[in-house]
Order: C-alpha cells, then sequence, then structure tokens
C-alpha cells in the first residue's frame, strides 16, 4: 500500500489551489469566472482530502465497535495516511497488551473459581445496600431460599436471627468482623471485610465444628487422665509420709524427693482440673461482697508464706468503690495466685495490692519489687505451662497453670487483665472489673 502523510497531501492541495490561481490571473480572466473556478477547485480537493479523512475515521469506528461488542481479537488494518496509521498501529498495541492481560485475567479468574468450588465454607458478597451479589455452592446448599438469578437482599434468604445481627452490625462498624456462632448445633467462624473499591461487603461462614470436637476431646482427655493420676499420686503420697518415720537416715534425702516430687504432681493435677473446670462453664455464682473483708481474709492465708519469705504485703483499696459484685471463691483465688507468682520471684522488698475507681470499673494492680521479666516474654504469660525463664530452678516455680487460671477467672467476670515488667523492677499485674453501678461510700 502506497502511503502518504496528511501534511503532504494538505502541502499537495495547496500547490495545486495556488496553481490554478495563478494560472487564471496570467490569462487575465475576469474576477466572475475567477471565483467560480476557484470555487469549483477548492470544494473539490477539501472533498476528496475529507473523503479520504472520513474512509480512515469509518475503518478505525468499525474495529472500534466490533471491539466493543466483545470480539478484542479485531485490529485495525494499515492505512494510507502515516497519522492515522501511526494511531492505528498503537491502537492495536494496546488491544494486544489488553488481550494478553485479559488472559491472563481470565486464568486467575478460572483458577479463583476453582479454588471456591473446592472450599466448604460458605461465602458470599454482598453490596453496600444489602443485595446479594455472588455465593458459593455451600451457601446455596444451606439458604436454600436463594436465587441466582434474582437480586435478592440477605434478609430475605438468611433466617437465623443472630447471623443477620451480626451482619447488621457489621454494616456500621469499621473493624473487620470476626464473631463465634451457633447456627443449630453446628459452630460457625464468621468473618467479614469490606471491599471499599467495589462497594460491597465479603463474608465467609467458616465451619469449625471439628475444631471444637477436637479441643473437647483434648480437654476430656486431660480431664481423664488427670483424674486417673490423682488416685495412685494419693497413695504414693500416703505411704511416702507413712515411711517417714521409720526410715533409714541414708534414705531420707530420697523420701524427700519423693515427697515433693508427689506434691508437686498432686498440685499440677488439681490445677489441671480446676482449669478445665473453669473452660467448661460460663457460669459464675456472683454476689456483692465488701472489699475490705474480702482482703482482709486474703491478707490472713498469704501472711505466713510472706513472713516466711521476709516480705511485706501491702494492700491499698480506694473508697470510693468499697463494694463489687463478684464470685468470692474464684475471685479470692485470682489474688491468692498472683501473690504466690510474685513470692516466687521476690526476693526483698514486697509485694503491693490497691484498688482504683475508674469511671465505669475497678481497676485492681498486683505488684512486687521482684526480679522482672523481659518484655518479649509479656504476650505469652498467660499460656498454659510458659516459662518466661527457662533457667529458672524448677522446684521453686509452680505448676505453670496458676496465671492461665487467673486469665480464666477474670474473663469469667467479663473483665480484662494485663502486665507491666522490668528486669529488676518488679512485675505489676492490672485486673479491670465491672463496677457496681451504685458507689458508695465508706
Amino acid at each position: 500500500m502506497d502511503k502518504h502523510s496528511l501534511n503532504r497531501t494538505l502541502i499537495i492541495a495547496l500547490l495545486i489551489i495556488l496553481f490554478v490561481l495563478s494560472t487564471l490571473l496570467v490569462l487575465k480572466t475576469s474576477i466572475w469566472i475567477t471565483l467560480p473556478v476557484m470555487t469549483l477547485v477548492i470544494a473539490t480537493v477539501l472533498y476528496l482530502i475529507s473523503r479520504s479523512l472520513h474512509k480512515h475515521y469509518d475503518l478505525i469506528s468499525d474495529v472500534v465497535k466490533q471491539i466493543a461488542q466483545g470480539d478484542i481479537s479485531q485490529r485495525i488494518p494499515d492505512m494510507e495516511l502515516d497519522e492515522f496509521d501511526s494511531l492505528g498501529q498503537n491502537l492495536n498495541l494496546m488491544l494486544s497488551k489488553l488481550d494478553t492481560t485479559i488472559h491472563h485475567l481470565a486464568i486467575h479468574r478460572e483458577e479463583l473459581r476453582l479454588v471456591l468450588s473446592s472450599i466448604e465454607d460458605v461465602i458470599w458478597t454482598q453490596n453496600l445496600e444489602g443485595r446479594l451479589v455472588w455465593a458459593n455452592e455451600p451457601f446455596k446448599r444451606m439458604f436454600e431460599a436463594y436465587e441466582e438469578r434474582k437480586k435478592q437482599y440477605y434478609w430475605e434468604v438468611i433466617r437465623e436471627p443472630f447471623l443477620l445481627k451480626q451482619i447488621k452490625d457489621s454494616e456500621t462498624s469499621k473493624a473487620k468482623l470476626m464473631t463465634e456462632l451457633q447456627l443449630g448445633d453446628q459452630s460457625f467462624l464468621l468473618s467479614a471485610n469490606v471491599n471499599k473499591e467495589a462497594k460491597r461487603r465479603v463474608f465467609i461462614l467458616q465451619d469449625i465444628a471439628a475444631i471444637r470436637q477436637a479441643e473437647q476431646m483434648k480437654k476430656d482427655f486431660i480431664a481423664n487422665l488427670a483424674h486417673e493420676l490423682r488416685t495412685p499420686l494419693t497413695a504414693i503420697k500416703g505411704f511416702a509420709d507413712a515411711m517417714q518415720e521409720k526410715v533409714h537416715d541414708e534414705n531420707r534425702r530420697y523420701l524427700r524427693i519423693i515427697q515433693n516430687h508427689t506434691r508437686r504432681l498432686i498440685h499440677l493435677i488439681s490445677d489441671l482440673e480446676l482449669l478445665i473446670k473453669l473452660e467448661r462453664t460460663s457460669l459464675i455464682e456472683k454476689q456483692e461482697i465488701n472489699l475490705k473483708t474480702f482482703f482482709e481474709n486474703i491478707q490472713l492465708i498469704l501472711e505466713p508464706h510472706i513472713e516466711e519469705k521476709g516480705l511485706t504485703l501491702t494492700i491499698e483499696l480506694d473508697a470510693q468503690i468499697p463494694r463489687l459484685e463478684c464470685d468470692p471463691f474464684k475471685l479470692e483465688q485470682v489474688f491468692i495466685n498472683l501473690v504466690q507468682n510474685s513470692l516466687r520471684y521476690t526476693e526483698k522488698g514486697g509485694i503491693s495490692i490497691r484498688s482504683i475507681a475508674l469511671e465505669d470499673e475497678l481497676l485492681f494492680e498486683v505488684c512486687d519489687t521482684g526480679k522482672g521479666m523481659e518484655s518479649i516474654h509479656l504476650p505469652r504469660i498467660f499460656e498454659r505451662f510458659y516459662v518466661a525463664d527457662p533457667s529458672r530452678n524448677r522446684n521453686n516455680s509452680g505448676t505453670g497453670l496458676g496465671l492461665a487460671i487467673v486469665k480464666h477467672i477474670v474473663q469469667l467476670h467479663q473483665g480484662k487483665i494485663g502486665v507491666q515488667s522490668e528486669i529488676d523492677k518488679g512485675t505489676c499485674f492490672q485486673i479491670y472489673l465491672p463496677a457496681l453501678s451504685s458507689k458508695q461510700s465508706w
């Protein structure tokens, strides 16, 4: 194809017009002849240029229309004019890259479809108005009212009240939703997030029944193991205590070792059974208590241990809240465990307990002047059997369950617990518990 530029065409057209005009001027034709001739020449030149431009425009327009209809394999043919040909080649290059991108997207979309189809979790998306946009097969099986072709709202399909409430609450919450719920006899973990660009919400309902069953099996195993170990350990302790009066001096050291480890195992089993009992129930026997009397009883229990180590125990109570609604026996265990934990790692100084009245809760602090611990251990200090100092003497340590028990009891009271500590500066536990609605004074 013979190509030429639009500039060249315009220059040739201008030269033709000038040539005709010059010829007419040389021939000294009258103005009445010159004007019609020049008008005809200019009109002819403009028509030819316009037809050429329109031809190129139609070629590009036809290809664009076919691409708009979905046929992205179309390409713009070669053009006579260099400018249009260059434009066509650039568009073809763009279409090629777009074709490659769409091909990759199609592959990824198919992979995503295969992944989603293989997931048994319930997944769906809905727009900000609450209309269901997409749902996978498990969603369709769980909620039979869903019809893919209809533009249904989620409340027209989902009938579970608690699930509906969680979805509704997620519409106004900025935080990512993640909550556990019970639908019938099955346990699920509901998570949700917002795609701000697409203006959609994505929900995943994960069946965690197998996880909960495994957790229950583990708890049952530990409970049964603790129960089976208690009987022989009690027998060993009894016989060891009976042998104490008649044992030879050379064997007395070995007998003490047997007794110490037996007692430690019995304490460990007792703590395990208590922890399992706490995990199995969400009920506590609350009653209103006088905090002054409550801590006087705790001080009587702990005084022998405090005096044995030559330490002091200081209790400071905020007069603004003299009473608290709690399970006194379980809360007593919290402070005993925390003080005993402090006793193991405090050699001088003392331990303090104080209460502080906050706006709608009561803060208790249990602090010591002990060796403290590095900050790296603080996030895991309430885990079962977690050892912040692997080099410490296990004979002087507890069962490793005391702080886990403390955390569970605090959570049963709808409270929270935290800890701060520095090496050689001691450790301080903070317990936040809901306060009584009516505050009385001493």
